[in-house]
């Protein structure tokens, strides 16, 4: 049997654990459906990959959300959501995504949307921005 010894095994080596990294990195994301019943927050590639029925709610002002939004979203600017969530979302058992420029808005909207009865609400971490650079449609 011939061992392999300097810079051939070497690359080999290096090859399988990059590929090993790749994997332990991408497995995560690769589910069919995060429970968001237990998640607080999504990235925003978590988010991006989300296969199952969400509503995404954009909290951001009306300037903020003419000039882009997520395609299909829903618009409530953050100081309105507690008068219109019920209104524009009267289905509490869709799980609701919501985003703002950076997350500070969408966090403050998910403490009233819970104290409104709705369960499943996580906010995304980095905002709208890295949502479009991780895949969601701009509308």
């Amino acid at each position: 049997m011939q061992r392999l010894t300097g810079w051939p095994y070497k690359m080999k080596i290096l090859r399988c654990v990059g590929a090993l990294v790749i994997l332990a990195f991408t497995l995560p994301f690769q589910a069919e459906a995060l429970d968001l019943a237990k998640q607080q927050y999504l990235s925003p590639r978590e988010a991006a990959s989300l296969q199952q029925e969400v509503i995404f709610l954009d909290v951001r002002s009306t300037l903020e959300w003419l000039m882009g939004r997520v395609k299909g979203a829903v618009h409530i600017p953050h100081d309105e959501v507690a008068q219109k969530v019920a209104e524009m979302i009267p289905d509490r058992s869709i799980p609701v995504v919501t985003y703002c420029v950076s997350g500070g808005r969408a966090s403050y909207v998910v403490e009233a949307m819970q104290k409104l009865g709705y369960t499943v609400v996580p906010v995304v971490n980095g905002g709208y921005k890295e949502l479009i650079a991780n895949g969601l449609e701009n509308d």
